[in-house]
């Protein structure tokens, strides 16, 4: 593997799959993913997320008990370690450089929906277009992509809850215990 994207591909790992930055204070799950604590306490204190079904790993979706968190101390090291060497996740070691300037890509045209440098985007093609700095609309996206997800989450909770409830009207129904049939019916 080229030395570059192995390093990468270290640097991604180290990095919260809720929030996309460094771990901080990393809990391991039962699953065996791990992620930030607060982000991990945060997702799951969304109202109605565990009410019915109970905790699931955000990436895996595998039945978590939240007792069950455990500090990752030797992650957090690696973490640490990665930090102090001035790399950070999704910054990339190579091809996150514009072909026309050879700066880094570090601004976002809303516009286009490309990803630009400094000098392309005080450019004539881009100048009256609205720039912002790629942060800014990664939380944004995220944000986007959260409230969706959690939107998904209502709509399979709902699901269930009706796939359930049908399934105890037709056993109620098999076992000929229909208590408005047998109402209308008179019995």
């Amino acid at each position: 593997m080229d030395p570059a994207a192995l390093v990468e591909a270290i640097v991604e790992e180290v990095a919260c799959p809720i929030c996309m930055t460094f771990l901080r204070e990393p809990v391991s799950i039962d699953c065996g993913h791990s992620f930030c604590h607060s982000c991990l306490s945060g997702l799951w204190e969304v109202p109605g997320e565990s009410q019915n079904w109970g905790y699931t790993c955000p990436l895996c979706r595998a039945p978590v008990q939240p007792r069950n968190l455990r500090p990752n101390w030797q992650l957090a090291n690696v973490v640490e370690k990665v930090h102090l060497l001035g790399l950070h996740p999704g910054m990339g070691l190579k091809g996150d450089v514009c072909e026309l300037h050879g700066e880094q890509l570090k601004m976002f045209c809303k516009e286009d929906g490309l990803i630009i440098c400094e000098t392309c985007s005080q450019s004539s093609e881009h100048e009256a277009h609205s720039v912002v700095p790629m942060e800014d609309v990664t939380w944004e996206y995220k944000w986007k992509l959260h409230e969706a997800l959690e939107h998904l989450r209502k709509e399979q909770d709902e699901a269930w809850k009706l796939e359930v409830d049908e399934r105890k009207r037709t056993a109620s129904w098999k076992a000929g215990r229909n208590p408005k049939a047998e109402y209308y019916m008179g019995v």
